[in-house]
């Protein structure tokens, strides 16, 4: 088993005018007001994200983000940082604002939009000579955003080049540029909130104190090995603040799947899930749980579509029973639950359809690209005995699938919990859902 550690931070409270703060596992810095409250202190000798309180619109707070290669010629900078407002974006079209245009109500979506590239905007980033680090200062709202450099590439936007996460910010799994699992090229950096800008409070994405562990780790899989397919594969694991290995009552699970091409580290990186659960479980808004995220890629055909066959067999026939025979979990399926996002959101719903007995609790989150198969008598008397949530962004482009699958379970009288929020096909959007799933369907009482 391989372990990468997460820093602790203490917490510390300052009156100063410059507070300086580990956030998101990685050394950064924010400059606020006369007052803060910040997890405490660890120096950089790199350039991590310089988050700054100004106190001005549209947002109340600053990023400046910063790579340091004298030797480069150029460097662009790649953030999840288009908007739009509800009235003015549907599933096929959006603003695509900038952050200096931010509003508030407005959200991020990197699709559907238009007049603008598909995805989030490419910006060129500015280099000091003296020092040779480049940088881009940007305002933006509260919350988690997920960014990347594009070095060297000497096409505008990024266009047919290889991201790369930040050297001073990497992923958990990334240390001085060896990796324990999958390689996730982003990084994250959490803007926190300004009420005076009416900015949502994020609070529950943001680092914290204590801190669960996240470990990668390889299993054997069931299907027979092929070059393809080798006979290891990646599992992420999140064990709460306090794990014990020998607790009297073993701990419930969840089990997390990405979207297609997606990794293991997906949801713990891109989608901040290791601080969302601290928080969560901070505040008693959970209860302590260990949480699998799985690598599902081996399962897609060349065509790129979502084949589920080979993903269900590993799941059950091999990821469950490594994770009973390695981490102190429940065995009963009452205490055990499945979501996914997109592609593992369509997984969600096979499991829903076939594994019932398996699992208690199912979170269908943006799923596609096929909705959930005619349900029999026995399905559906099934699915009523098991906790079920069903939601997406409003505007995302496939949002037709969840609302099919809605009305499916509704026409075959389960109606789930619905929780479509405005957004697109993004993790904005799936970071909410997954703390919805986890406050209001996982591990809470189901009605008969």
């Amino acid at each position: 088993m391989h372990v990468s550690s997460r820093r602790v931070g203490v917490l510390a409270s300052l009156a100063a005018a410059v507070v300086t703060t580990l956030l998101t596992g990685c050394d950064w810095h924010i400059v606020g007001s006369s007052s803060a409250s910040a997890v405490g202190v660890v120096e950089s000798q790199l350039f991590p994200p310089f988050v700054r309180h100004t106190g001005r619109a549209p947002t109340g707070y600053t990023v400046t983000f910063r790579y340091e290669d004298p030797k480069a010629t150029s460097v662009q900078v790649q953030g999840e940082w288009y908007f739009s407002s509800p009235a003015a974006t549907t599933t096929t079209s959006s603003q695509g604002l900038l952050p200096s245009q931010w509003r508030p109500g407005d959200f991020p979506i990197g699709w559907p939009n238009t007049g603008v590239t598909a995805g989030w905007p490419v910006v060129e980033m500015k280099s000091d000579p003296r020092t040779g680090v480049w940088s881009y200062t940007t305002p933006l709202p509260s919350g988690e955003f997920n960014y990347w450099f594009f070095v060297n590439c000497p096409n505008p936007g990024g266009t047919g080049c290889t991201g790369v996460s930040d050297p001073s910010n990497p992923p958990w799994n990334d240390r001085h540029g060896l990796s324990t699992g999958s390689v996730e090229p982003t990084s994250q950096v959490y803007v926190p909130s300004d009420p005076a800008f009416h900015t949502v409070d994020y609070w529950w994405q943001a680092p914290t104190s204590p801190r669960g562990a996240l470990v990668d780790v390889t299993y054997p899989m069931s299907a027979k090995p092929t070059r393809e397919f080798p006979g290891m594969h990646y599992l992420a694991v999140y064990t709460p603040p306090g794990y014990d290995q020998h607790r009297s009552t073993p701990y419930p699970s969840l089990y997390l799947s990405a979207g297609a091409r997606g990794n293991e580290v997906e949801w713990s990186t891109r989608a901040d899930a290791a601080n969302i659960l601290d928080n969560l479980i901070d505040k008693a808004e959970v209860e302590p749980m260990v949480v699998v995220m799985t690598n599902f890629s081996f399962s897609l055909g060349i065509s790129g579509t979502c084949p589920t066959s080979l993903y269900e067999q590993d799941l059950t026939a091999a990821v469950i029973p490594y994770v009973q025979s390695h981490f102190d979990v429940s065995r009963e399926p009452s205490q055990r639950a499945f979501a996914g996002l997109s592609c593992g959101g369509g997984f969600a719903g096979t499991l829903l359809a076939q594994r019932t007995s398996e699992f208690g609790y199912f979170g269908l989150m943006s799923p596609g690209p096929l909705p959930l198969p005619a349900l029999s008598a026995a399905q559906t008397a099934a699915i009523k005995h098991v906790g079920v949530m069903v939601g997406g962004g409003a505007q995302d482009p496939i949002h037709s699938v969840a609302a099919t699958d809605l009305a499916s379970l509704r026409q075959a009288g389960d109606p789930p919990f619905t929780d479509f929020i405005n957004g697109g096909h993004d993790w904005d959007v799936w970071r909410t859902l997954l703390r919805d799933f986890l406050t209001r369907v996982a591990f809470r009482p189901v009605k008969s």
